[in-house]
Parts: structure tokens; sequence; C-alpha cells
């Protein structure tokens, strides 16, 4: 058992690393192109790009329902041995996925050509963001399909390798982009065009993989029952209500901008919310690093290994997440400075700082996200995400008309209503889920406050004590400020007992 559990955690340990290092490729990909965009297009072509793919978010809507759990019910029934039911959910999930396919196509093509109808376009190239518009749906359509044949990875727990490929993916996308932005004219929709380019290649590369990894998962239409699809959606719906709650707390932002101010604010919110979002991409990594052990011990009624995942990967999120956010915030100003010296860093700063608000006291119990999930409850939790996205909204559209806070409003409000949600609702669910005290999990979230607490007294102390000017001074006191906080967080995270494994695995490496 011992060995079988350090096995899981080693496992969980490179699916994190992996994603990880996924994820910083993509960011920086996002540092040198966005200020790129931004100087030689204008600061309205950055706010489409990320605006094009919030659009295709709303897509995502319809196909969530019957996606979001097929990984979840594949997993289960195979841990249990039920290949026969293995094969029903995932020919189920393919055939929905061509026919939701085959749907948007028509309709993709009907907002491209009345995109002007849609959304503001002010001075931009009308047929450039067409074109940038055009990519961006026709990317989604080609990862949807390819995500039917990523579930392996989840059910096998080899999501690190879906890592790799998405890592080799981010470095041929650098590379592509340096080669078309310096041949050709530059337009803004080369970035889409690219992904979309890259999204087609993965496809046959997932095959081979789901091929190797689950050589007897096909879509074989004997095994397809109306029936499948009714209990994928039954279970799915919720995280449909759920994103659509996430949708109408964030995923409006820039649409707002774009109608109710103008192109070039939303613009500004935009290159705001780019580490954010890499953020928020990162607590994506780590919760999906831990979702496929979860779904195996649930599946397997342990019920103590649930809880002690769960406690661990609150630890190594808390650490992980909390040094980025905070440290961000404090050398903000400084990095805009440097990063978008034509643009207001001050506000830029500002406004990443009311987006990055609600992860303070959630760094760690963000990983309570999955018990949602694993334990097939996802009714109540996402009445409430919605609940909060509509309140969400009516706040916003009221400050918007009745205050001149403009983009502060949008960025701000949806971060105080998600921390009063994930206080109120989401620590204590889960606890009850999982058959515990209801404030067994408000622990963890003291942990994180203490840890971004003492992470920005690190950060503020450095940056009076040391004040280097310049890319390299800056990188200097970024890089001491995550060094002591790192080893301060372990000292006060982890208990003597686990402080003595870390420091001998660290030695034995």
């Amino acid at each position: 058992m011992q060995r079988c559990n350090d096995q899981t955690k080693l496992i969980n340990t490179i699916n994190i690393i992996t994603g990880i290092a996924t994820m910083i490729i993509q960011l920086m990909v996002s540092f040198f192109l966005s200020p790129f965009i931004v100087e030689n297009i204008g600061e309205a072509a950055n706010g489409f790009t990320q605006l094009a793919n919030n659009i295709v978010s709303y897509a995502t809507l319809i196909s969530l329902a019957f996606n979001s759990m097929a990984s979840r019910f594949i997993s289960v029934n195979f841990h249990k041995g039920n290949n026969e039911k293995v094969k029903r959910y995932f020919t189920a999930t393919v055939v929905c996925n061509v026919l939701i396919s085959i749907i948007l196509i028509p309709i993709s093509l009907y907002i491209v050509f009345k995109l002007d109808s849609f959304i503001v376009i002010g001075d931009s190239d009308f047929h450039d963001v067409q074109m940038l518009f055009a990519c961006v749906f026709f990317n989604y359509i080609f990862s949807l399909i390819s995500s039917v044949y990523s579930i392996s990875f989840y059910v096998m727990n080899k999501v690190y390798m879906q890592n790799i490929i998405n890592l080799i993916r981010n470095i041929a996308n650098a590379a592509l982009l340096l080669l078309v932005f310096s041949s050709l004219p530059i337009q803004m929709y080369y970035v889409s065009m690219v992904a979309c380019m890259l999204s087609l290649i993965i496809i046959p590369i997932y095959m081979l993989c789901q091929k190797r990894y689950m050589p007897f998962l096909k879509c074989e239409l004997k095994y397809f029952k109306f029936s499948t699809i009714k209990e994928l959606f039954k279970s799915g719906i919720w995280n449909t209500v759920n994103q659509c709650g996430n949708m109408l707390m964030t995923g409006l932002d820039l649409l707002l901008s774009n109608l109710y101010i103008n192109p070039i604010s939303m613009g500004i919110l935009a290159v705001s919310k780019t580490i954010p979002n890499a953020i928020i991409q990162l607590a994506s990594v780590l919760n999906s690093s831990f979702a496929p052990s979860l779904t195996e011990n649930w599946a397997k009624g342990d019920d103590n290994e649930i809880l002690s995942q769960l406690r661990s990967g609150m630890k190594v999120s808390s650490v992980i997440l909390s040094i980025p956010i905070i440290t961000f915030c404090v050398f903000s100003t400084q990095f805009y400075q440097l990063w978008m010296p034509t643009m207001d860093s001050t506000t830029l700063a500002f406004l990443s700082f009311l987006a990055c608000l609600q992860f303070i006291p959630w760094t760690g119990p963000q990983i309570l996200y999955n018990v949602f999930t694993t334990t097939n409850k996802l009714k109540l939790n996402s009445l409430t995400f919605l609940l909060s996205g509509f309140i969400n909204l009516g706040l916003v559209w009221v400050l918007l008309n009745t205050t001149s806070l403009g983009a502060y409003a949008i960025a701000g409000v949806s971060s105080v209503i998600s921390i009063i949600r994930n206080m109120l609702f989401t620590a204590p669910y889960a606890a009850k889920l999982l058959k515990l005290k209801w404030n067994t999990f408000y622990v963890d979230v003291m942990f994180s406050i203490v840890c971004c607490g003492i992470n920005a007294g690190i950060g503020y102390s450095i940056k009076l004590l040391l004040n280097y000017q310049g890319w390299i001074g800056l990188i200097i006191m970024v890089v001491v400020t995550c060094i002591i906080t790192f080893i301060i967080e372990i000292l006060i995270i982890l208990n003597k007992e686990e402080r003595t494994k870390f420091l001998n695995k660290i030695v034995r490496k």
C-alpha cells in the first residue's frame, strides 16, 4: 500500500512539474508577443485576441455538458473493470463532439461575416479581426475533437504525457510565430492561425497515444446508447451551469469593456489580465494533476487516502500559488513599466491586483474544487456559482452606468464575490461531502492568508532594501523574494516529519 501511495505521489509530482513547464513556455510567448502586438498594431489588437478566445468559451457551454464528466465516468468504470461501460461512455462522447462540431461550423461562419454587428471594431482592420475570430473558432473545433482522445491520459494518470506534448506544441508555437511575424506583414490573426494549425496536428498525436495506453478504447456505434448520453448530460449539465457562472464572473470582462467603455479600455484590461490568467492556468494545472488519483481512490472507496491527498495537495498548492501571486503584486508596477512602457503602469498594476485578489485566501483550498467532480455532486456548487455570476453581472452593470470606475469595477467586483462564495459555501460544502466537520478546511484558508502575508512582507522589504532598476534588477529582487519566501513557507506549512521527508528527498536527488 505504501509503495502504491508513493508511486501516486511521484506521478502527481511529475504531472505538476510538466504542467508548470508547459505553462511557463506559454507565458513566455505571451510575455514577448503582447508588447510586440501593442507596439505594432495597437492596444485594442491585443484585446481582440483575448476577446475572441473568451467568445469561444461561451461555445464550450454546449460541449461541456457532455465532455466534462466523460473522463470521470470512463475512469471510474475502467478501475472497476467495467470495460463495456467504458466503451459506451467513450462512443457517446465521440458522437456528441462530432455533432456539436457540425452545428458550430455554420454558427461560427455567420458570426465572422457579421462580426461588426456583435462587437465594436473601432479603428482596427475589420478583415484582420475577422480572420482572427475565424481561426479561433476553428481552433476550438479542432480542440473539441482532440479532447476526446486525451481521455486516456486522465484515466491512466498519464497527465504528464499530455503536458509534455503541449510543451512541445508551445515551443513549436513560439518558433512558428517568430517565423511568421519576421517574414510577413504584421497581422493580428497570425496568433490564432498558428494555434489552429497546431491543434489540427495534435489530433493524430493524441489518437496514437490513446492507442498505446488504452488500445481497446475505440468508437464503436454498437455501443452507442441515448441513455448513456442522457447520463453524461445529467451530470455534466451542472458543470455547464458552473461554467456559465464563471462566464458571468470573468468571461464577459472584455466584452463589457468593448461595449460599455471602448476598445482601448478593453485592450488595457486584456493586458492586465495576462499574468492573472497565467495564475488561473497554474491553478488549473495543479487541480488536473491531483484529479486522476482522487477519482481512482474514490472508485476504490478509499476515503482516508482521498483526505490525505487533499491535504497534501492543498499544502503544495499554497506554496506554489501564493509565491507568484504576491510576488507579482508587489513588483507589478516596475514590471509593467519595463514590459509595457507605452501604457500606464499604475493602472495596469491595480487592475492586476484586483484580478488576483480572489486567490489570496484560496491558494491552497482551491484544490477542493476536485471534490465536486470526484463525488459527482455538482448541482449545488454549480447553482451557487451561477447565482454569484448573476450578482456580479448586475453589480458591474450598475457601477458602469452610475460611476466612473470603468474597468476597475469589472476587475474588482468578481474577486470580492468569489471570496465570499468560497468562504461561505465551497469550503464547508466540500467538508460535508467528505463527511467531515463543516469548518475542517478553514485552517487551510488561514495557511493561505498567512503565506500571502509573509510573502508580501518579504517582497516589500526586499523592494525597499535593494530598489534595483531595469530588468536585471527586477529579476534579482523577484528571485531573492521567491527563495526566502519558499524557505519560510515550507517551514510554516510542513510539520517536523514532513520537513524531514522533504529534506531527505532533496539530499537523495
